[in-house]
């Protein structure tokens, strides 16, 4: 366990069973972050050009061409604004028990900038403790566990990091000077906390992660010829091969996979499930359908 971890584990422990004294300083910073939060995702003009940042950097070059190409995706749904804010609210929480729970945060929020050979990028790096880079995330429940938590770990995070968040991490030690210390993580179903470090051992991951976004960074620049970055994989059933071939996880996620993948691109109902409601499934190539019509059937 780290001493990070210990510490609020320990102060929430307390606070649990017996009310305490906070600080009114502390109150009064949670305040105006959480309006801070409001006017970011409801109120305050949001940037029309997209522009390469630290936080974005990292994920798959066909995503970022896509986005500074100003191509139309499938859009955001309803609810992106409260997740969004859910977000930044849990972010702003986690600073306050930090410091309530006597973390030294040595900086937060700090906007940063790095230099690679002739180009510059920036950011807003969260929090700075033990002269180490730390950034906070909110996690799904399995994404906590599987990724970040027990069952993960930051191997996990660095070999299927569709968001980028190494890149992320890096870029804003880098800028700064310091150790990147991984991540502060709070599962926002249960309010529990893990922090997921770097391994000691860290200088392949390093070098990867900036090569990536400084390789990501000069093909935006110079405006290198859309690539896709992903395959489709043949799809699966109960581990035997259907003769179909689907979408990847972050093709599957990714809000461009239309104009990406056109018109081959089906959403159908798995098609060699037996159940009542099968799950849906973005198919590239259907050669083994179902037979019957009420599972073959593009969703609406």
């Amino acid at each position: 366990m780290t001493d990070i971890l210990s510490k609020v584990q320990l102060y929430l422990d307390k606070v649990s069973k017996e009310p305490i004294e906070i600080s009114d300083k502390l109150i009064e910073e949670f305040g105006e972050a959480c309006k801070s939060a409001l006017r970011k995702q409801f109120s305050e003009e949001r940037r029309r050009e997209f522009k390469p940042r630290m936080s974005n950097i990292g994920r798959p070059l066909c995503q970022l061409q896509m986005e500074s190409k100003k191509v139309k995706g499938e859009g955001q749904p309803y609810n992106v604004k409260i997740r969004n804010t859910f977000g930044d609210l849990i972010e702003a929480l986690a600073i306050f028990v930090l410091k309530s729970a006597g973390v030294t945060i040595e900086d937060e929020q700090k906007n940063v900038k790095y230099k690679f050979n002739g180009s510059t990028i920036e950011g807003r790096l969260d929090v700075k403790i033990d002269k180490k880079v730390w950034d906070i995330k909110s996690a799904s429940p399995y994404s906590f566990e599987k990724k970040f938590g027990t069952a993960g770990g930051f191997e996990e995070v660095a070999k299927d990091d569709a968001f980028g968040y190494v890149s992320q991490g890096y870029l804003y030690s880098e800028s700064e000077k310091v150790p990147f210390g991984g991540w502060i993580v709070i599962n926002k179903s249960t309010g529990e906390w893990t922090v997921c470090k770097t391994p000691l051992a860290d200088d392949h991951y390093k070098v990867e992660a900036l090569k990536n976004a400084e390789e990501n960074l000069k093909a935006l620049e110079n405006k290198v010829p859309f690539k896709k970055c992903f395959n489709e994989i043949e799809e699966t059933y109960r581990t035997k091969k259907t003769g179909n071939k689907v979408l990847g996880m972050v093709c599957s996620f990714c809000p461009y996979k239309l104009p990406c993948w056109g018109s081959k691109l089906q959403l159908l109902q798995q098609q060699q499930s037996q159940g009542k409601n099968p799950k849906w499934v973005w198919y590239t190539e259907v050669n083994n359908p179902r037979k019957d019509d009420n599972y073959t059937k593009s969703k609406s």
